[in-house]
C-alpha cells in the first residue's frame, strides 16, 4: 500500500510517522524547502483542551482525548531520536482584568463546571502568590491543571526524524498542483516534477489546503495569521502558562519568555507589523509592568489553519481513497499523535476509534445545498 501524503507540517508528519510505523510505504509532499515550517513551527507550544474548547460536544471529547495521548507519544519519539522535547505539565491561568473578562471567564467557569472538567477558580491575592510577576488589576481567575506545554519546533523535528528513520519519504520543495481523479476516486497528484500515484491521498496542506481550485470538492480553510513576540530574561518569570484576553506568557526555558498572540484575517500575509508588536506588548503589560523594560529580541508570524466554524476537517470524504486531515486551527500541536492514530486507522483498517462525523466536510456541502 502506497500513501501520499499533502502537506509536511505536524499533522502530516504525525500521519506519516504513524503509517511507517505499520509498515505502509508513505511519500509526504511538502512545498517549502523544509518540513514544518509553517504553523506547526509558529506555535507557542501550548497544550491546554480546555482552555481552547468553547462547550461541550465533540471538539471538547477529541482536544481531551488528544491532550491524553501527548505523553506516551512524546516518550516513543524520545526514545526513538534521543532528543528532549521539553515536554512540562504546568498548567495555566487564564486570568480576568475587566467586566468583559469576568463575564466571559464566568461562562467559561460555569460550563466546564457543570461538565464535571478539572478547574479552580483563583482569587486574585492568590493568583499574585502563584505568579509574582503579575502585578496588574487582576480581579480573579481560572486555573487549569490539565496543561502542558512543549517545545512544537522540536517535536516537528522528532516527528520528521521518525518517519525517515522508518522509512518514509519526504520531499520538500515538491508543491501539489492538482488533485488526479477518476470518476469518484483520488488517484493521485500533479506536481512541477510530475504525477504521483497512490492507494490513498490525504490532504494535510493546513491553510494551504484548498489550494487545488478545480477540484470537486472545496476545502473551505481560512488562514488565520499570528504574531509571537520572544523575549529574554535573566531568570523565569513564570512557573505556568499564564494569559489574559488579550495576552498569553510561555516561558518556554530559563532565559526564553514566549509572549502572543495577534487574531489577525489578512490572507496569506506573514508580515510581523508594528501594529501587531504594540497590540501584543499592549496586552503583555497590562498584566506585567515590568515587560515595559525589555523589549523583543526575535518575532515572527504564522498562519493557523482556520475553517469557519472552528472544527477541524478530519477523515473520509464523499471521494473515495482521499482523506482530510485539516482546519486544526490553534491546535494543531495538542492533536497531532491523536490525529496521526485516527487516520492511519482508518487507511489500514478502514474504521477508527473515534466518530469523526462532526468533522466531515460535508457538514459544509449540505449547507451549500440549502
Amino acid at each position: 500500500m502506497r500513501v501520499l501524503i499533502v502537506g509536511g507540517g505536524i499533522i502530516g508528519l504525525s500521519i506519516g510517522e504513524e503509517l511507517t510505523r505499520r509498515g505502509v510505504e508513505v511519500q509526504i509532499l511538502e512545498r517549502n524547502p523544509e518540513a514544518g515550517t509553517e504553523a506547526s513551527s509558529a506555535a507557542a507550544g501550548i497544550l491546554s483542551p480546555q482552555g481552547e474548547a468553547k462547550g461541550p460536544g465533540p471538539l471538547l471529547d477529541f482536544l481531551q482525548a488528544g491532550y491524553q495521548m501527548i505523553p506516551e507519544a512524546v516518550a516513543r519519539l524520545e526514545s526513538l531520536t534521543r532528543m528532549d522535547l521539553r515536554l512540562r505539565a504546568s498548567g495555566m491561568l487564564a486570568l480576568a482584568l475587566s467586566d468583559a473578562d469576568e463575564e466571559e471567564l464566568e461562562q467559561v467557569y460555569s460550563w466546564q463546571t457543570k461538565a464535571g472538567l478539572r478547574l479552580d477558580r483563583v482569587s486574585a491575592s492568590h493568583v499574585k502568590q502563584l505568579e509574582p510577576a503579575v502585578d496588574g488589576p487582576v480581579r480573579w481567575g481560572i486555573w487549569w491543571p490539565q496543561t502542558s506545554q512543549i517545545d512544537n519546533v522540536r517535536f516537528v523535528e522528532a516527528y520528521r526524524r521518525a518517519v525517515e528513520a522508518q522509512g518514509g519519504k519526504i520531499e520538500t520543495n515538491r508543491p501539489v498542483t492538482r488533485f488526479l481523479t477518476e470518476a469518484d476516486r483520488v488517484v493521485g497528484v500533479e506536481t512541477p516534477q510530475g504525477k504521483l500515484f497512490g492507494d490513498w491521498v490525504v490532504n494535510c496542506a493546513g491553510s494551504w489546503a484548498g489550494f487545488d481550485l478545480s477540484f470537486s470538492l472545496p476545502i473551505p480553510t481560512i488562514p488565520v495569521k499570528g504574531q509571537i513576540l520572544q523575549f529574554r530574561t535573566e531568570r523565569p518569570w513564570f512557573q505556568r502558562i499564564v494569559r489574559s484576553a488579550r495576552a498569553y506568557f510561555v516561558q518556554r526555558w530559563a532565559q526564553q519568555l514566549i509572549v502572543g498572540t495577534t487574531v489577525e484575517q489578512a490572507g496569506f500575509n506573514k508580515e510581523v507589523t508594528e501594529e501587531g508588536r504594540r497590540t501584543i506588548q499592549a496586552g503583555a503589560k497590562e498584566l506585567v509592568s515590568r515587560m515595559a523594560s525589555i523589549s523583543p529580541e526575535k518575532s515572527w508570524s504564522g498562519l493557523r489553519p482556520g475553517t469557519p466554524d472552528q472544527m477541524p476537517l478530519l477523515g473520509p470524504t464523499p471521494l473515495k481513497q482521499f482523506l482530510l486531515a485539516a482546519g486544526h486551527y490553534r491546535n494543531g500541536i495538542l492533536l497531532a499523535p491523536l490525529t496521526g492514530r485516527l487516520i492511519a486507522d482508518w487507511i489500514t483498517r478502514g474504521t477508527c476509534s473515534m466518530d469523526l462525523s462532526a468533522f466531515s466536510v460535508t457538514r459544509f456541502l449540505a449547507k451549500k445545498t440549502v
